[in-house]
């Protein structure tokens, strides 16, 4: 009898041994992932991969849990608990935290990490008070962002000056007063531009860029920017300027190298035609909601995990 021929031999391909890569290895692939990516994919891979995960701060010196959405507040729960849980993992080396954020969240980064230079709080369910406790609690605090949620109520008048009285020595400060796209033709009906700004703040003198969006602007408030930043590099703000600028004003806007200022008064302002939202529908959706029964685990699909439960509302991750 002839032995089969080479090509009527069929082998079995080889299995590979993902928990047998080298550390150094696997911590190079894991760098390269988001905090997400590694809570939801590959931390529950094997007890090798988990290891890494939890075992190595430099993987969450920056947690990024997602820019700023309409769903944001749908999926506060689940984003909470993985974020304290990937703060928590950097074990007080954490240096910049991104994503949606509210006041028990904020009180966390402060105690959990102290050495932040970066914090874009997209999405902020919170209120001022909490805000300014904390930047005060972030000596390090370069770069920050906030934009408030479209559904937030707690936010008083006076944002943009309670955060520079907090935090006097940040390079760069985003604000987006108004966290949904907005039609010119009810905007003021609605008061979806949240924010007068009207000065009084320190002097801010390390702030290199300022962006401020969908604010009402005078010249005081113009003036007392300019006066306040004096190493201003970039300045960007929209909504709407209801004054005149003089020479003095328009010398000091001269000084600023990137600069871009609303067109003028209320009637000049006009949003990107992109935005097809209709008012009555904006007020529908706003209203109608039932945010709390949404906010729950069943309603986003998601598997359970070993690494995470539910109890009562909030979803918990182990660390």
């Amino acid at each position: 009898m002839e032995p089969p021929s080479p090509a009527s031999v069929t082998t079995t391909p080889e299995t590979r041994n993902w928990a047998a890569l080298p550390h150094d290895i696997l911590l190079t692939i894991f760098l390269k992932l988001g905090p997400c990516e590694i809570m939801q994919g590959a931390e529950l891979v094997c007890t090798t991969w988990r290891r890494v995960a939890v075992d190595e701060p430099a993987l969450w010196r920056r947690v990024d849990m997602g820019t700023a959405s309409p769903w944001a507040r749908f999926a506060a729960a689940g984003s909470g608990a993985a974020a304290r849980a990937a703060v928590a993992r950097g074990a007080g080396q954490c240096e910049a935290f991104s994503g949606p954020c509210d006041d028990g969240l904020l009180l966390y980064l402060a105690e959990r990490a102290p050495c932040l230079r970066s914090l874009h709080l997209s999405s902020f369910h919170g209120s001022n008070e909490i805000l300014n406790l904390v930047l005060m609690k972030l000596p390090l605090l370069e770069d920050l962002e906030v934009s408030p949620s479209q559904s937030s109520n707690t936010l008083s008048d006076g944002l943009f000056e309670s955060t520079c009285q907090a935090c006097p020595f940040l390079k760069k400060l985003t604000i987006r007063f108004s966290n949904v796209p907005v039609r010119h033709d009810y905007v003021y009906g609605d008061n979806l531009l949240k924010e007068t700004i009207k000065g009084e703040i320190p002097m801010m003198s390390e702030l290199l860029s300022l962006e401020l969006f969908d604010c009402y602007l005078s010249s005081k408030g113009l003036t007392t920017i300019l006066d306040y930043c004096p190493l201003l590099e970039s300045l960007h703000i929209e909504g709407c300027f209801y004054d005149e600028m003089d020479a003095d004003l328009r010398g000091k806007c001269a000084r600023v190298k990137d600069l871009t200022l609303p067109n003028g008064s209320d009637e000049d302002y006009e949003l990107d035609e992109d935005y097809e939202w209709d008012r009555q529908f904006y007020k529908m959706y706003c209203e109608s909601w039932d945010y709390e029964r949404w906010a729950t685990v069943d309603n986003w699909g998601m598997d359970y995990h070993p690494q995470y439960y539910y109890l009562g509302n909030e979803l918990h991750y182990d660390i």
